[in-house]
């Protein structure tokens, strides 16, 4: 009876007490300190450009993200955010200090406007160098900006380029998906202005008559313009306006549908997918011929009404097990979270990879650490750090790319930290191959990605 007692007793542990019996680890010092001078190798991004006081940036993204449906209520200018990132949360009085030298204590409109006079002094002050300095702040060495266009005062090799192409996804008009989602009517207006871009850069006024132009004459030199400027990568937001299933149609059933409309009109949504689809995987194809990787955006997304599920990197399989695309590497970005665990089986495909931007900052570091120890166990040389700053709203310059970059990199440390340790512990690592992977996450992984040079 005793005995029986004890195993019930135990079961019953394990149940109401799960987290607490294997999360009060520390992080080892020594892995701590050698961590804390990795200068990393932010592969995904959002920075801007050295503002002057009122001007804006609204190349940072492809997307109208300010215009999309993140209010809790009208007349509310904080969008419906995580506890963590609330502007009171003490994760920004952190960084303020850090990056600003605020004062301490909790936050005050007097403070609030402390912090934005310090930040515009030092922009002031460093004019085109202001973005570098931030980088230095945070112990970034390099940053891969998610941009439709980089400027002077982002550049190489501290700053490398990564253009957007979704928009090369939609040549056509999209009036059936806009009348269905109302709400992404920004969206789709934001890939058909920066389309139009393309197209004028190329001495294009309208679109070629046929796919086989459309393809030789806009999506190819649009892709080599790009590396030609720079770009090491191309990022698809495919997720934020449809679903990441893509078929596999032929040249033949895609050219039936751009050749039929070309001229003006819009297909119907299960017509123009199939065209999509075949865009998608030309695109992905020719990425891979220019040696650029492919940044697929996968998991969470802002707005409200997000399609989550649309999203999941599982859907993206039948991409990564194509014989025609082994020759081009993806990175699932923000680890598609909330599937992250999932993402770990994608990681023995050959050519894929995984970054946790986002959700370094979204989530706290000891779930982070969870999610990177499944990646490192099945993975370690196929996982890159990265924190997608980004502009939150420019109502709210006091959080702003700088401060999401700072805690998504403060909190990436913490959480690898966390899980090499964990890792140590249980004799699957000796501290030198701890220290030897943190390198790997942090920086060599996307050096030999990226193709930047000797780490």
């Amino acid at each position: 009876m005793k005995k029986m007692f004890s195993v019930w007793a135990f079961s019953f542990l394990c149940i109401v007490l799960p987290y607490p019996l294997q999360g009060q680890t520390e992080p080892d010092p020594a892995l701590v300190t050698a961590i804390a001078a990795i200068k990393a190798i932010d592969n995904h991004a959002h920075p801007l450009r050295a503002l002057k006081e009122g001007e804006r940036d609204t190349e940072w993204g492809e997307l109208s993200y300010h215009s999309l449906e993140t209010a809790a209520d009208p007349g509310a200018r904080m969008p419906l955010v995580p506890f963590r990132l609330r502007p009171g949360s003490p994760e920004f009085l952190s960084v303020w200090r850090a990056l600003w030298g605020a004062p301490g204590g909790a936050a005050t409109k007097e403070s609030v406007r402390e912090v934005i006079q310090a930040k515009q002094r030092i922009m002031r002050e460093q004019t085109d160098k202001y973005p570098a300095w931030v980088l230095d702040r945070m112990g970034v060495e390099t940053m891969l900006a998610n941009r439709v266009a980089m400027d002077r005062s982002l550049p190489a090799p501290r700053f490398r380029w990564v253009p957007y192409v979704t928009a090369l996804m939609f040549p056509l008009a999209n009036d059936e998906a806009r009348k269905a989602r109302p709400d992404l009517d920004p969206s789709y207006a934001g890939l058909d202005r920066l389309l139009k871009t393309y197209l004028t850069d190329l001495g294009l006024s309208r679109l070629p008559p046929s796919l086989e132009g459309y393809l030789t004459g806009v999506v190819t030199p649009s892709l080599e313009r790009q590396k030609r400027g720079g770009a090491v990568a191309v990022k698809f937001l495919t997720a934020y306006v449809r679903p990441l299933d893509v078929t596999h149609p032929s040249l033949e059933e895609a050219k039936r549908v751009y050749d039929r409309y070309a001229a003006g009109g819009g297909p119907p949504t299960g017509e123009y997918k199939v065209l999509q689809d075949y865009l998608f995987r030309y695109i992905c194809r020719e990425a891979g011929r220019l040696e650029m990787a492919v940044h697929i955006h996968t998991g969470f997304g802002i707005g409200l009404y997000f399609d989550v599920v649309g999203s999941n990197p599982l859907l993206l399989e039948p991409i990564f097990n194509d014989p025609a695309l082994r020759k081009t590497a993806f990175v699932i970005t923000h680890g598609g979270w909330p599937f992250a665990r999932q993402t770990a089986a994608m990681l023995l495909k050959p050519n894929v990879y995984v970054d946790f931007s986002g959700i370094a900052f979204l989530l706290y570091p000891r779930e982070v650490s969870d999610v990177l120890r499944s990646w490192l166990e099945t993975s370690p040389d196929k996982v890159l750090f990265g924190t997608d700053g980004f502009e939150l709203d420019p109502a709210l310059p006091f959080i702003n790319w700088e401060e999401f970059s700072s805690i998504g990199t403060r909190s990436a440390r913490q959480a690898l930290a966390l899980a090499l340790t964990d890792m140590m512990r249980d004799k699957e690592l000796t501290p030198g191959e701890a220290v030897g992977i943190a390198r790997k996450v942090l920086r060599e992984n996307a050096v030999k990605l990226y193709k930047l040079g000797a780490p």
